[in-house]
């Protein structure tokens, strides 16, 4: 989830509590600064180290090299994510893999950006498919449009973490092994280290 996002539903939920509750804004920017300095969010919720969620990116992808990787942790209004993102290329086509933690996000991460964790999706068109499924036991999302080699995976993992998996110009193996090449069970045992 992009920084943006965050900040978009945070001042969305500001809003409302602006329009009830006057004197709610005052405790609400405090939980801002503190989201903002990357500490803890106002649900209590300690996120993994983002360097972490870096180590889980694979450096290549059958054949297909890493060109760039980013990692952060950044929050506001009392929400926060840690993420991490690689981005992949060749001639053909390209990859982007991001792990995020959204524990920081509380149930608002599933329901504003990933609604399809609880639902059951099986459709298919003349040139591809988009489907919910089960991946080594956690919920996914998996797209694939044959005509222009483009899809998408997302897999909600222990209630916190999101590996999405975008790419365009490649073929469908390529995104599924981009999925292998990620330690899910590693993923999934990540533990916020305690503060020093």
């Amino acid at each position: 989830m992009k920084k943006g996002m965050i900040i978009g539903l945070a001042v969305a939920a500001a809003s409302v509590v602006f329009a009830q509750a006057p004197a709610e804004m005052d405790q609400m920017m405090k939980a801002f600064g503190a989201a903002m300095s990357g500490a803890q969010s106002s649900n209590g919720a300690q996120l993994v180290d983002f360097r972490d969620l870096k180590a889980l990116l694979p450096s290549e992808v059958k054949g297909i090299k890493r060109t760039s990787a980013t990692a952060e942790k950044s929050g506001a209004m009392g929400m926060a994510v840690a993420y991490a993102e690689g981005g992949y290329e060749n001639a053909d086509g390209n990859l982007n893999i991001k792990i995020t933690d959204g524990a920081g996000m509380g149930g608002m991460m599933a329901l504003a950006q990933f609604g399809w964790v609880q639902t059951e999706i099986d459709r298919e068109t003349d040139t591809g498919y988009e489907k919910t499924t089960v991946v080594k036991g956690h919920k996914a999302m998996m797209k694939y449009d044959r005509a222009d080699k483009s899809g998408e995976i997302e897999v909600f993992v222990k209630g916190r973490y999101v590996v999405e998996i975008s790419g365009y110009g490649v073929p469908e193996d390529v995104l599924k092994a981009a999925l292998d090449a990620i330690d899910l069970d590693k993923l999934a045992a990540l533990e916020p280290k305690p503060a020093a």
